[in-house]
């Protein structure tokens, strides 16, 4: 079946390598902007959805846009099984009916929010900054995509929630939605807003904000608000830390991207001595050989702010070796954490130090 919820999904799905290097998948794709790189992602699966299904793609694209431009789009693909970049190019230039659908294509799939949603908050700034130059270029075009542009950097979603901030962690119900929305924001300083606000909640969030917030923690793209999730963790850790959430945690450690090891050791170190279970700490003493740098540093970190569960003979001595690490930052978070182990009043530290 292909409807309209199945194309944002394939949209998802096109751009699901975007955020890694925005910048070389646009070339990688033989564009010659942003702008037309986003539209043919945008375009490739009602095209493939043609070949397979030929009503239904139609039918989808009238309930979304109808008139010459969808007429064209129709056309094209009944001439061509695949897109070329370089006519989606020459016709944006040539064709304003194509124009009028595209921008509406792209509102309504919402391919610039599925864009932003992974990068960090450089990436994303290089992206509305991009888009929008290009976007003038087309002169008495793309309005509507203009202003989705423009309002996609978060400034009034972030004004909404620093006025959350007098409520003093005391949230209404309908505070909580605004949060939870905020949290799968396409701006980062929304996001890590959101986190900050629920960090100080006066009362146990509810079990579904709390996964929320967990996957912010672990996955979000942007390195700040990433830790405003852990941070937020932290400070509800009485409250919140469960054996599931532990485990989910824990299991991050083994990922086979180091992205994720990395923001597993951040959330532990935040949870201190809540994070203190003897698999716990063994994982994180084992992270310390990681062949990641910065997944070394994080564990390393973690292990000093678990405190006394970690204090035993064997993550001092991981620690120390850590302490010889060529690179300077897990040479140094080794001997931070190291210090702060050996503070702790155990027979056992007081040996081994």
């Amino acid at each position: 079946m292909f409807d309209q919820h199945t194309w944002q999904q394939r949209i998802a799905e096109q751009l699901s390598g975007f955020a890694r290097d925005p910048r070389q998948e646009v070339q990688l794709a033989g564009a010659h902007g942003l702008l037309p790189y986003l539209v043919i992602r945008t375009l490739e699966p009602f095209l493939e959805a043609f070949h397979a299904t030929p009503v239904e793609a139609v039918v989808t694209l009238a309930t979304l846009a109808r008139g010459p431009g969808a007429d064209f789009l129709v056309q094209q693909a009944m001439r061509r099984r695949y897109m070329v970049i370089a006519d989606i190019e020459r016709d944006l230039r040539n064709n304003a009916d194509l124009r009028v659908t595209v921008e509406h294509l792209l509102v309504e799939l919402q391919t610039i929010h599925l864009a932003l949603r992974h990068l960090n908050t450089r990436r994303s700034e290089w992206l509305r900054a991009t888009l929008e130059r290009e976007i003038n270029a087309y002169t008495g075009a793309f309005a509507r995509l203009r202003s989705v542009v423009r309002d996609s950097d978060g400034h009034e979603r972030a004004d909404a929630l620093r006025r959350l901030r007098a409520r003093n962690g005391r949230y209404t119900a309908d505070d909580l939605l605004l949060i939870d929305a905020a949290l799968v924001d396409n701006a980062a300083r929304v996001r890590a807003g959101a986190a900050r606000l629920l960090g100080i909640s006066a009362d146990a969030p509810p079990a579904p904000l709390v996964a929320r917030l967990l996957q912010v923690a672990l996955r979000d793209s942007d390195a700040e608000t990433r830790f405003a999730a852990a941070r937020a963790l932290g400070l509800l850790r009485e409250r919140v830390v469960t054996h599931e959430l532990l485990e989910q945690v824990e299991g991050h450690l083994f990922h086979d991207d180091s992205f994720y090891r990395s923001a597993a050791a951040l959330v532990l170190g935040q949870l201190g001595e809540r994070a203190g279970s003897a698999s716990i700490v063994a994982s994180l003493s084992s992270m310390l050989n990681d062949l990641d740098p910065y997944a070394r540093e994080a564990a390393a970190r973690a292990l000093g702010r678990i405190g006394y569960p970690a204090a035993v003979p064997e993550v001092m001595e991981a620690l120390t070796r850590a302490a010889q690490d060529g690179d300077v930052q897990v040479h140094e978070a080794a001997l931070d954490s190291l210090a702060i182990l050996r503070q702790v009043p155990e027979p056992t530290v007081r040996a081994a130090a």
